[in-house]
């Protein structure tokens, strides 16, 4: 007779994913960059590769899963998760000593990256099977620390945060996460396509690891994601003085407009980052060409909330950087300085330098000489923001508009004063 226990109890999805993982998860061990790893005997460049294709994929999971909008993902996601600030610490640590990029490990992370976003479309609960595998690798990753020590002579942590997650506390974490994993995903339809997913996040880290080692000598190469994981794979310049040139640019062009990291914040400025570099490349177009380029990222820039004068001082802070690293192409260089001064003659048609500067002077009496100097130069980005959208860019005022009268943020009297410049620069007339 039935005892009332049953042993036939259905499996939760945690133990689903270990048993159904398993081979996968021993065939990737068994490859040869983690036997040259236990060795002692991996190149640093191998050891770097890996970190910089782990933080283009952990960039783009990591933002597709704190974004997303299903709530299973929701109940399972949380901020301490995140491994991104753990790479970028690294990578930080190893950037005097390696140079090149590895082409082909960005490629097999881009490949994952692009998978990983058409289940955030799709169907974003598979997202979790991606979460599983990384989060899982943690466990591994502490076994093999002292390994990443030993080889590269590493005191502490420098170098192998990443390797390091959660430190002592890793078994508790794990622990925390598959009660949440199998909390969120009781309903039992959700387990074979999460279960796919998890299998094919172990093969795209087969490929990824297998172009890893052995080493494959290449030539030099630079490659966006270097500055930005997430920036996918658009080109930047193969001079590194001009990508030097580009990154000073763009802290220049952060520091003018403190609305920048208060809005965007470190996310904000790797694309900032990311976008410079770009731009550089852009000199090498005709005039013409180039202006079309220019024209398309300002409005598409101004209707996310960055009114087209700070793309034009990036421009222009680019232009001196470059002629002061690379003078020998000032020619070239110039291009990027008219297409600035096309972006100011297109404002200046609508709204004159003095209306703008006596508004956005305005605005920072009004707000008082403390939160002037904290949200520097906000009078002018609300003004600027105002000529976009004469100039037919619809949304630019209220893309910027919704952040700078935020209560949550600001008081009362800021809002009044938003609202007020915003008014008095539409009446303004040339």
């Amino acid at each position: 007779m039935p005892d009332g226990t049953s042993t036939d109890r259905p499996k939760t999805i945690m133990v689903r994913l270990k048993e159904e993982t398993k081979s996968l998860h021993a065939k990737l061990e068994a490859l040869p960059f983690f036997k040259a790893l236990m060795e002692h005997k991996l190149p640093l460049e191998c050891y770097v590769g890996q970190l910089r294709a782990l933080a283009i994929i952990h960039g783009v999971l990591e933002h597709e899963t704190a974004t997303s909008e299903d709530e299973r993902v929701a109940s399972v996601w949380d901020d301490n998760l995140r491994k991104l600030p753990l790479l970028e610490d690294d990578l930080k640590f190893f950037q005097p000593r390696i140079a090149s990029d590895d082409p082909p490990s960005i490629e097999a992370a881009l490949s994952m990256t692009e998978k990983i976003r058409l289940r955030s479309i799709e169907n974003p609960a598979t997202l979790l099977g991606y979460l599983y595998v990384f989060e899982g690798s943690t466990l591994g990753n502490n076994m093999h620390r002292p390994d990443i020590s030993a080889t590269y002579r590493l005191d502490a942590l420098k170098g192998c945060r990443y390797y390091s997650s959660y430190q002592d506390q890793v078994g508790s974490n794990w622990t925390r996460f598959s009660e949440r994993m199998n909390t969120a995903l009781e309903d039992r339809s959700l387990h074979d396509p999460l279960i796919e997913s998890a299998h094919e996040a172990f093969r795209g880290l087969e490929t990824l690891y297998g172009t890893l080692s052995p080493l494959d000598e290449k030539e030099q190469t630079f490659h966006v994601a270097r500055f930005n994981p997430e920036a996918g794979n658009h080109p930047i310049p193969d001079d590194e003085r001009e990508i030097q040139a580009a990154l000073k640019a763009s802290d220049r062009g952060w520091a003018e407009f403190s609305y920048y990291q208060e809005r965007y914040g470190e996310r904000g400025k790797r694309f900032s980052d990311s976008d410079t570099c770009w731009l550089v490349t852009l000199s090498r177009l005709d005039q013409e060409s180039l202006q079309g380029q220019i024209d398309w990222l300002g409005r598409l820039l101004a209707t996310r909330g960055m009114p087209q004068i700070m793309l034009e001082q990036t421009l222009r802070f680019l232009h001196e950087e470059l002629v002061n690293a690379v003078p020998e192409q000032t020619a070239i260089y110039e291009k990027l300085l008219k297409s600035a001064d096309t972006l100011r003659a297109a404002r200046d048609k609508v709204m004159s330098e003095e209306t703008l500067q006596a508004l956005s002077g305005q605005f920072d009496e009004t707000v008082g000489p403390e939160m002037a100097e904290k949200h520097r130069n906000t009078g002018k980005l609300l003004v600027s923001a105002v000529a976009d959208e004469k100039n037919g860019i619809e949304g630019a005022v209220s893309a910027l508009k919704e952040w700078a009268t935020d209560g949550s943020r600001f008081s009362g009297e800021w809002i009044a004063a938003v609202n007020r410049v915003i008014d008095e620069a539409g009446k303004a007339d040339k």
